[in-house]
């Protein structure tokens, strides 16, 4: 199998490098991690027959490319949708957990394992439903896809500028997702896009794997995306509560506005101390939330910031003055009155975790549009790619 697979290496690497090159170098990247298997696992993706009908493509579950970007659209209940999951990304998710036992410890892994025993009973019915469906018909274990979706920690930042603050008053929000997963962090970006029975639609510029989401929009434009916190007064993990991912999906779902969405995460239980960044087309909100307290910061002026420390009194064990929140607040106050995207996209860059900027998003909630940089480092470097959000949800 290897040799075959040596040699046909370069022959498919040329078929795809004039239409999708990036995709091209992420497939290089592991097949030198992992051989045949991870070769077999991302030819898949690549390979994919995309149909271009948009009148029998539309309401079928389905993974297409836009601008070399991988869209996931999923379809009905929470079950039906993790089911399409799995069966769309069989290979690649079986991948992923081979990945993962090659760079994580044994060790860890079990006391990631443990941890995502002791929370499951504490996942609403309609996440684990998801899980299982994708568990089920992709055949990795649903122990193993929960621990996925409880553990990972992004080092992240966010900025909303609106009103005075912009040129044309619109509101706009930036968000980095900064996380290190060693050689494999520039492949598992994905756009998932998920029209549910029930609910409203929503679309996640999200990794591989995961159920809930890390920066999103739903269809009445309200956008967020969250950020770990590291000075917070209580710094355990609280396994009766929820990872901060599933709750902002589940929350994206219901809420209509920032304001609902900021009450709907404060009345939840939280595993860590976390900051959220709700906006819509009006005014952004950063919810401070852990598991003993919660507290909401609004902005100043138009405008608002936030990393990885809680600054609202009460919440944080020490005051920090950390650069890229400086940053954000300089460039802000630097452009004010006139900030549009070219700006907030330098604000973005200028507040990037070094060697660890996987993705950058940038919302302009009243026009339903995101502008999304992925699997490349530094993301927020660009180029993005636009999205008409509500084109996709329409889809």
């Amino acid at each position: 199998m290897c040799s075959i697979f040596l040699k046909y290496k370069t022959m498919v690497l040329k078929c795809v490098w004039k239409r999708r090159r990036r995709l091209a170098i992420v497939l290089l990247m592991f097949v030198t991690l992992s051989g045949c298997q991870m070769y077999k696992a991302f030819n898949h993706i690549i390979n994919l027959q995309e149909d271009n009908r948009e009148s029998e493509r539309k309401g079928v579950p389905r993974l297409e490319y836009y601008e070399s970007m991988p869209i996931l659209h999923l379809y009905g209940s929470y079950a039906e949708m993790g089911e399409q999951y799995g069966t769309i990304l069989k290979e690649q998710l079986q991948s992923l957990l081979v990945i993962g036992e090659r760079l994580f410890p044994k060790k860890k892994l079990e006391h990631y394992y443990t941890m995502a025993d002791e929370i499951d009973p504490m996942v609403p019915n309609d996440i684990r439903l998801f899980i299982k469906g994708m568990a089920r018909v992709s055949g990795v274990p649903y122990r193993n896809l929960l621990a996925l979706n409880i553990v990972p920690r992004t080092t992240c930042s966010v900025l909303a500028v609106w009103g005075e603050a912009t040129a044309d008053g619109e509101l706009l929000m930036g968000r980095n997702a900064d996380y290190n997963f060693q050689r494999v962090n520039k492949a598992l970006g994905i756009i998932v896009v998920k029209h549910p029975d029930k609910g409203l639609a929503t679309i996640s510029s999200t990794f591989l794997g995961l159920a809930g989401s890390f920066t999103g929009m739903n269809e009445k434009g309200v956008s967020y995306g969250n950020m770990l916190v590291y000075n917070g007064k209580d710094n355990g993990v609280d396994t009766n509560g929820l990872s901060i991912q599933l709750l902002m999906h589940m929350g994206g779902e219901q809420s209509s506005s920032a304001k609902s969405m900021v009450e709907f995460l404060r009345d939840k239980r939280h595993m860590i101390p976390i900051n959220v960044m709700c906006a819509d087309r009006n005014k952004a909100f950063v919810a401070e939330l852990s598991p003993l307290a919660t507290a909401v910061r609004e902005g100043d002026k138009g405008v608002l910031a936030a990393t990885n420390y809680f600054y609202a009194s009460g919440m944080f064990e020490n005051h920090v003055n950390e650069r890229r929140f400086a940053n954000l607040m300089m460039l802000s106050k630097k452009y004010h009155g006139e900030l549009n995207l070219e700006h907030l996209q330098e604000a973005m860059h200028s507040a990037r975790q070094l060697n660890e900027n996987l993705q950058c998003v940038l919302f302009e909630p009243a026009k339903m549009k995101m502008h999304v940089s992925m699997n490349r480092v530094p993301a927020s470097a660009g180029p993005f790619t636009e999205f008409d959000v509500k084109k996709l949800l329409n889809e």
